[in-house]
């Protein structure tokens, strides 16, 4: 059989016609499905266990040469679909697609998969025809309604947040969660109301900026957290003449930092004063300063609004102060040597190259490496 299967398919001449790549995918459809619920069998009696290997996951990673996220996603909804017969029946029939399998292992989780067992025989002809964003808006209106009985019948589920980031040896990182419907709405329309309309930046870039605008206008603006404008600490370590020359430093945890951020950096921080004798005795570990004070940070954002970097819109609430004059250079902390900007714009200036004047008239000079300049003016106050 496998070999007639194997002498079939290198046989196999798909022409360049839709109807002919439909018919073969529907086809390919309903060999995936088998081999899911074959895998689903294997995993239920354990068979990955004969030769040495750690879970099912790791069985298909070695023989099957697949990756760990494909792995888990097929074993997902091969373990949802052996609770679920009439589902499973109507996908190994080509009536289901893959898409819409996947809609519904999605909606039908744990606590609500006796509900949907009651009733699959009726809801499943009522998908059968359906694309995808149909299936997906079918599925979440039975979710909610299934919440909604099992609400009655008991305290509702917990809501589903989760996310765990992971920081990579590099000193970068990444996330990863997953959240329910209404807060999936939440953090959608947050990102979607932070983010920069710049078409230098690819969509995920401009979504990843957004996030880190949202957390940091948190830490700038939370109250639960006593101190002076509520802007908590990054401790970074770094020689006070390797600050000036722009020579890297690192946080406390050891993880290194460019010099070109922690002259960003110490543009609006605390500075303590650690005096060492040697590579590891700490001889005093000063008072610390901050070096834009509340009162002062106030009137700069009273008189710039917002970003000044010519052409930037963002509000001042998701700005931050930067030393014209950098104050490891001996820059003094006051408003004719500050201004507004965001971070985006904040991190460019820092960049070689790049410099910027407050002129007399509060004309901002932002001049770019390649020499030109462009301005902006100040803003009109009421």
């Amino acid at each position: 059989m496998f070999e007639e299967l194997r002498t079939s398919i290198q046989r196999l001449d798909i022409p360049p016609c839709s109807a002919a790549v439909i018919e073969v995918a529907q086809l390919h459809s309903v060999l995936g499905a088998k081999v899911t619920m074959a895998l689903a069998d294997l995993d239920r009696r354990g068979e990955w266990e004969v030769d040495g290997s750690a879970s099912m996951t790791a069985w298909m990673r070695s023989r099957l040469d697949v990756t760990n996220h494909q792995a888990n996603r097929i074993l997902k909804t091969g373990r949802r679909l052996r609770d679920l017969p009439a589902t499973t029946a109507a996908w190994l029939a080509g009536d289901l697609s893959d898409g819409q399998v996947e809609i519904i292992v999605a909606n039908v989780t744990d606590r609500r998969t006796g509900l949907w067992v009651d009733h699959e025989g009726d809801l499943i002809p009522t998908l059968i025809g359906l694309d995808v964003v149909q299936t997906a808006r079918a599925m979440q209106e039975w979710a909610l309604r299934a919440d909604a009985v099992l609400d009655e019948d008991g305290p509702p589920g917990e809501p589903v947040a989760e996310v765990q980031l992971v920081q990579t040896l590099d000193g970068h990182g990444y996330l990863k969660g997953s959240f329910d419907a209404e807060s999936t709405e939440v953090i959608s329309t947050g990102l979607r109301l932070a983010e920069v309309d710049d078409r230098d930046v690819t969509h995920a870039q401009r979504r990843g900026q957004a996030m880190v605008d949202v957390f940091r206008h948190f830490l700038d603006h939370q109250t639960d957290k006593l101190g002076k404008r509520h802007r908590p600490h990054v401790n970074v370590v770094i020689d006070e003449e390797a600050l000036r020359d722009e020579a890297p430093g690192r946080t406390i945890h050891g993880t290194p930092l460019p010099g070109l951020v922690l002259r960003k950096i110490a543009c609006d921080a605390n500075i303590h004063r650690v005096i060492t004798g040697g590579r590891s005795s700490i001889l005093d570990y000063g008072r610390a300063t901050r070096t834009i004070p509340p009162a002062v940070y106030t009137s700069l954002l009273l008189r710039d609004f917002g970003c000044r970097f010519p052409g930037c819109d963002r509000p001042g609430e998701w700005c931050e102060g930067h030393h014209i004059r950098h104050w490891e250079d001996g820059g003094c902390t006051d408003l004719s040597n500050l201004v507004l900007l965001c971070s985006k714009h904040h991190h460019r200036v820092h960049m070689k190259g790049w410099h910027i004047k407050l002129r007399p008239d509060g004309a901002l000079e932002v001049t770019q490496p390649d020499g030109t300049t462009r301005t902006s003016d100040p803003p009109l106050l009421c």
